[in-house]
């Protein structure tokens, strides 16, 4: 690697701290890692070269003779590929935990915890329908799904009755096995037990020797009155059944409103459009909304109400979750122009525009009445 600036090759500033230094190297090493680029000889070799220089840059000591006397400073102190006894003191477990836990690095410092011994189950998705009175009273709600539980029969071993578990061959039981790449030293997941340690000699059967069943449950989730659309509940170990004595999954339900026929729900408010006639709006009228309880309550309207006028009625809107209040109703006006009208009516309205516009004509004196009240007698 001669002539590398290992600042460059890593992407860091010259004074990157140690957690921006592992930070750069964990993104590049991801990349370029040879498992994740098999029989890719420039990946090996870029792989290698970020080691190199994450294991100079890493050492307070080698890097502060680097920073002075660049690569030649290090050969002269024994470092480099040969010095400072190579690479072999960075420590991979450490830079990856959990994000490569496939790759499984050992060496010295790797910090692997042993077989894997118990696993949580899976979680599970389930979406759940409700009514907006659901929404609005508070309810229960019955889900029914499918996931896996404990085989009856060997009780999640996977192994068959009076018969046990044989320490795998492959890995003596570490669950793991090493392999060596250059100068480096890994360890992956034991193919054939899977980290497991050991393996199942006589399959269980029923379950095929996974320990496993599909079968189909239900479980009652109490929906809280105000419930948003679009809310996720959990429903803790409702999932799938877990691995070796360990937990089960979670359950998550999305809650979704139904479209409602009246109501449109509108944050804790409820939007109720009402279609009035245009001597309604126009002369005003006493009128009755209805509530999300199905009750009805009076609404007067004021003369000359304007399209798309909204009146706020308060404390008859949603529930508000979590708390005893409760949001407004919310009534949007809306008026109905009449159509198909006969001769006469059209008449009417004539002599209604004409005397609006001031441009009054004469009426035939026989006639009585106000226009407005002719007009709401058709």
């Amino acid at each position: 690697m001669a002539s590398t600036d290992y600042y460059r090759l890593l992407g860091v500033p010259r004074n990157a701290n140690d957690g921006e230094l592992k930070t750069a190297f964990r993104n590049q090493a991801i990349k370029y890692h040879p498992d994740k680029n098999p029989g890719n000889k420039e990946a090996e070799v870029k792989f290698k070269e970020l080691n190199e220089a994450y294991s100079v840059l890493s050492d307070s000591q080698k890097r502060n003779i680097y920073d002075q006397y660049g690569e030649e400073g290090l050969k002269g102190a024994g470092g480099g590929a040969g010095g400072f006894g190579g690479f072999q003191n960075v420590d991979l477990g450490d830079i990856f935990g959990d994000i490569l836990g496939g790759f499984g690095f050992g060496g010295s410092g790797g910090r692997y915890s042993g077989r894997t011994r118990s696993r949580k189950g899976g979680d599970l998705k389930h979406d759940a329908e409700i009514t907006l009175e659901e929404a609005f009273h508070g309810s229960r709600v019955a889900v029914e799904f499918e996931r896996t539980e404990l085989c009856s029969v060997c009780h999640g071993t996977g192994a068959k009755p009076k018969t046990g578990l044989k320490k795998c061959s492959t890995c003596q039981g570490s669950g793991r096995v090493q392999y060596a790449q250059g100068f480096f030293s890994f360890a992956q997941t034991c193919p054939d037990c899977h980290g497991q340690g050991d393996v199942i000699t006589s399959p269980c059967k029923p379950c095929h020797g996974s320990g496993h069943k599909n079968k189909k449950a239900s479980v009652n989730i109490k929906i809280p009155p105000g419930i948003n659309d679009g809310t996720l509940m959990r429903v803790s170990r409702a999932g799938d059944a877990g691995m070796r004595g360990g937990d089960s999954g979670d359950l998550y339900v999305q809650v979704y409103i139904k479209h409602h026929s009246h109501f449109e729900r509108v944050e804790d408010d409820l939007l109720y459009h009402i279609n009035l006639s245009v001597t309604q709006a126009v002369l005003g009228a006493n009128v009755e909304i209805p509530t999300i309880e199905g009750e009805k309550i009076p609404l007067s309207i004021p003369s000359g109400t304007q399209y798309g006028k909204v009146f706020r009625i308060s404390n008859k809107g949603m529930a508000i979750i979590n708390t005893n209040k409760r949001g407004d109703m919310l009534v949007n006006v809306k008026i109905d122009i009449p159509i198909n009208l006969n001769s006469k009516q059209k008449e009417l309205f004539k002599e209604l525009s004409a005397s609006i516009d001031g441009e009054e004509k004469v009426i035939n004196k026989k006639k009585t009445g106000s226009i407005f009240e002719k007009i709401r007698g058709f």
